[in-house]
């Protein structure tokens, strides 16, 4: 079996319906494995925005204090495998492979169907186990109190900002959504928070109360572009040198993280200023249109072009780059999910932005070749944001190769088959 095919046997989309109401099939799964996570000390991060970023700025400053570190975090931007990372370093193809044969044949004997999130959670923990690093730093995939992560021994609770994102699978409310996220929080630990709305703060503190917990109110609450995942970092980083988790280190590392890809990264293309950005959450338009302000002020005109998948709310993103120093380009993101142009375009309901539909994504990435504009900006899905990376030559060609075979797993015939019959009674979430 070579690194394709067992991806392709790690790929099992799941329905809405079947979101997980108990660790409970998670925990049953490692027990078969041997039980790899435990023993591996584990920092945990939810939220609904950033959440991915905070956990590569926090497994840098562990690296930076000597440490070997797991990093394990989701979604992919390319490689499915830039999801495992030991230190700097993503899994081989031959861990990958011998990871999901274990994993693929404990599922078996167990005669149950779990999905690829569930499944490479578990692949990371039997992977982790075996390089024995000295901490592993998770990030929750969706929710919180029964997300797979969930399962690890937690010394740290990281939550960023929470907000109604995955609404309706998590309880309907944005109380219910900070209650699964207030899961992760363990009991007789320690929790670091952002300031978060009085009403999910609550649910944080509640939670921590009952589990005799220590919440602590840190972190980046009222920064802009990398400057407040850095901040949550760092304070989750000096409480684990306040709880002697790490080892003290004769220095203060800094805060000037380099972005990660996709993530408000600045590349300059043919003569333009190029931000790409796969966040997707209000708040994230809001950090956006902040950055765009940073970078060349409030009135340079600037380029949006947008593509979002259908279950995102697209109003409440794009309602924030409603001014007149907007070209809004409405387009379609990558993939089965993505929202058609024609939504997003009632969806917006702009007085002010100049909108313009190009329904073929092709076409719409193109513009940054002839764009009037200097600053031009793609945002509004992780997918999207790739896609242009790819589009715009960021990538190697080896990286690019994996890049397109992997997407064709994720979007191709046999995975979009697999969707159908599933489709007839419930909707599919995302296979990762």
């Amino acid at each position: 079996m070579n690194y394709l095919e067992a991806l392709n046997l790690l790929c099992q989309p799941i329905r809405a319906g079947d979101y997980p109401q108990s660790l409970k099939p998670m925990r049953v799964l490692l027990a078969e494995l041997g039980n790899p996570h435990l023993g591996l000390p584990a920092v945990v991060v939810a939220g609904s925005t950033g959440k991915g970023t905070t956990c590569h700025h926090i497994a840098r400053l562990l690296r930076g204090n000597g440490l070997k570190v797991g990093l394990y975090t989701s979604p992919h931007l390319h490689s499915f495998r830039e999801r495992f990372m030991l230190n700097e370093a993503v899994i081989s193809e031959a861990d990958f492979i011998a990871g999901v044969e274990a994993v693929q044949a404990a599922a078996a004997r167990l005669q149950h169907t779990y999905s690829t999130f569930e499944q490479a959670t578990a692949l990371a923990f039997w992977w982790f186990a075996r390089q024995k690093p000295d901490m592993i730093v998770l990030e929750i995939g969706l929710g919180g109190r029964f997300d797979a992560v969930n399962v690890a021994e937690n010394v740290l609770a990281v939550l960023t900002r929470i907000e109604s994102e995955h609404a309706v699978m998590l309880g309907g409310s944005i109380r219910s959504v900070a209650w699964h996220k207030a899961g992760i929080i363990r009991p007789g630990s320690h929790a670091v928070t952002v300031k978060q709305s009085p009403d999910v703060f609550s649910i944080l503190q509640r939670e921590a109360r009952a589990k005799n917990a220590w919440l602590h109110l840190d972190g980046g609450c009222n920064l802009t572009h990398e400057g407040g995942e850095a901040v949550l970092a760092l304070a989750a980083w000096q409480h684990l040198l306040e709880q002697g988790l790490i080892p003290r280190r004769h220095f203060m590392p800094g805060l000037n993280f380099n972005s990660l890809p996709g993530r408000m990264e600045q590349v300059q293309l043919n003569g333009h200023i190029l931000l790409i950005d796969g966040g997707h959450t209000p708040d994230a338009a809001r950090r956006l249109r902040s950055e765009v302000n940073r970078l060349v002020g409030p009135l340079r005109p600037v380029r949006l072009i947008v593509g979002m998948l259908g279950d995102k709310s697209a109003h409440d993103y794009l309602r924030h780059f409603d001014a007149p120093r907007y070209h809004v380009v409405l387009t379609q993101a990558p993939g089965h999910r993505a929202s058609t142009p024609a939504v997003l375009y009632a969806q917006a309901n702009y007085r002010y932005a100049r909108v313009e539909v190009v329904p073929v994504l092709e076409d719409a990435l193109a513009q940054v070749h002839t764009a009037p504009e200097e600053f031009i900006v793609v945002a509004g899905s992780l997918r999207l944001a790739a896609t242009a990376r790819e589009s715009y030559g960021l990538l190697p060609p080896a990286e690019m190769a994996e890049a397109l075979a992997t997407r064709q797993i994720f979007d191709g015939v046999s995975y979009l088959a697999r969707l159908r019959p599933m489709a007839q009674t419930a909707s599919a979430l995302p296979a990762g």
